[in-house]
């Protein structure tokens, strides 16, 4: 990378802690070897709404919402032996979200192999057993880094959001693919992806008007969250940005988004009252947006605290992500029964907590529970983490299994989704050196 660009790149470190920061860690390590906060190699992060899929989409609804039951929740995890072909590479790889669609699976992320930061796909029919999507430059790079962050089916067949750092700094960028094998790079407009600074799309869901995307936007001197909306997934239009409600003092973000409560529902994080607190936007229909009431004994607290997260389930949707209250960082866990209304979870340092850091990347429901996912480093290294939960406020901690979630250095769970009675979770390992690529089922194989 240029001197320029890594510059812009630790700025951006500078101002943001978490998940998002673990991510511009890694994009930084194109400077220089790069660690986590904690001293581990950094995991890099990325978050957005995961949702169940299937081949037919209704354009104004979500299929990210809780099965008929939700009793006990996904305790076996194996984890799918590593493929170097498939899962690795030259330098690093990682998969950061992951889709079912019809009778098989997309994960997306990118691919560090070529130089500088591409996107990449992965396909599978089973969860099991996994396809590299040939790399195509024209489609997944170009000049400096293209990541992709979130993917749902929806549009065409599949709709990809993330970032392209061709222009000099970060522009919104958008794929489309009828099946998960053939995609499509959306054209360049400056004038709804682009502008000032940087601009990012974190996640994206089936809703509003077709599509809604979600993110963040630095136009305005500072970071302020960010919503697209798009009928197809091809063309899209920049909600325009309200101030009042998605920006203010300092930076504000949204990390994920979830069709619930008076229609969406998307979190983030807010900067404005001095340092990070969790925050909430609901919309009825993906273009009029509300923020929700601060309320600091449930968002807030000593140092940060922000939700990366949310699906529907438990008593309606729950959210996660961390808390930096307790002296280091915690996994953090709120809910809501219409979108408005939250309560967070009280913390348990036994499950949720922990020596040292741990965070809550994802959540997914299915017909068994809820399952979440992240990281843990009370071990000396970035552990690959599962809780879960039958309602969403009781949470359970898998137990580690070094085999499965540990090794050398560091692993990280970056998304999850639910597979018929399961779960099928990816990530990132850095047990040959560098970061590869990582699948975890639930239940085992075999």
């Amino acid at each position: 990378m240029t001197d320029g660009i890594c510059a812009v790149l630790r700025r951006m470190l500078s101002v943001r802690s978490g998940v998002l920061m673990l991510m511009l860690v890694l994009v930084v390590s194109g400077c220089s070897s790069a660690t986590s906060p904690d001293g581990a190699p950094a995991s890099p992060n990325s978050t957005s709404a995961t949702l169940a899929s299937t081949d037919t989409t209704d354009p104004t609804a979500s299929t990210d919402t809780a099965g008929p039951t939700v009793d006990a929740a996904a305790t076996d995890w194996s984890r799918v032996p590593h493929d170097e072909s498939v899962f690795g590479g030259p330098d690093d790889q990682a998969m950061v979200d992951v889709v079912e669609r019809g009778p098989g699976l997309v994960a997306v992320g990118y691919d560090f192999s070529g130089g500088d930061y591409d996107a990449a796909v992965w396909t599978s029919p089973d969860g099991d057993a996994w396809t590299r999507v040939p790399h195509d430059e024209s489609v997944f790079g170009g000049a400096s880094g293209q990541l992709i962050s979130g993917v749902v089916v929806g549009g065409p067949g599949l709709v990809a959001v993330g970032y392209d750092f061709s222009g000099g700094d970060y522009d919104a960028a958008v794929w489309t693919s009828p099946d998960g094998d053939v995609w499509t790079r959306v054209p360049h407009d400056e004038s709804v992806f682009g502008g000032r600074v940087n601009q990012k799309m974190n996640g994206v869901v089936v809703g509003g008007p077709g599509l809604v995307a979600v993110g963040q936007d630095d136009s305005g001197g500072d970071r302020d969250a960010a919503v697209w909306t798009s009928s197809d997934g091809v063309v899209w239009t920049r909600v325009p940005d309200d101030v009042s409600v998605f920006g203010g003092p300092d930076s504000q973000e949204i990390l994920g988004v979830v069709v619930g409560g008076p229609g969406l529902v998307a979190v983030g994080q807010d900067d404005s009252g001095g340092d990070q607190d969790a925050a909430v936007w609901t919309s009825p229909d993906g273009v009029t947006w509300t923020r929700v009431s601060h309320d600091e004994s449930v968002f807030g607290g000593t140092n940060d605290q922000a939700m990366v997260d949310v699906a529907a389930g438990g008593p309606g949707l729950v959210a996660v992500g961390y808390d930096f209250s307790g002296g280091d960082r915690d996994a953090a866990v709120w809910t809501s029964s219409d979108g408005v209304v939250w309560t967070r979870v009280p913390d348990d340092a036994s499950v949720l907590g922990g020596p040292d850091s741990q965070v809550i990347e994802r959540v997914a429901v299915g017909g068994s529970g809820l399952v979440a996912v992240g990281q843990d480093d009370s071990g000396g290294g970035w552990d690959a983490t599962m809780w879960t939960s039958s309602d969403g406020f009781t949470w359970t901690r898998v137990p580690h299994d070094d085999s499965l979630s540990g090794g050398s250095v560091g692993q990280a769970v970056l998304g999850v989704v639910a597979r018929g009675p399961g779960f099928v979770a990816v990530g990132e390992d850095f047990s040959d050196g560098d970061w590869d690529a990582a699948v975890w089922v639930s239940p085992p194989s075999g």
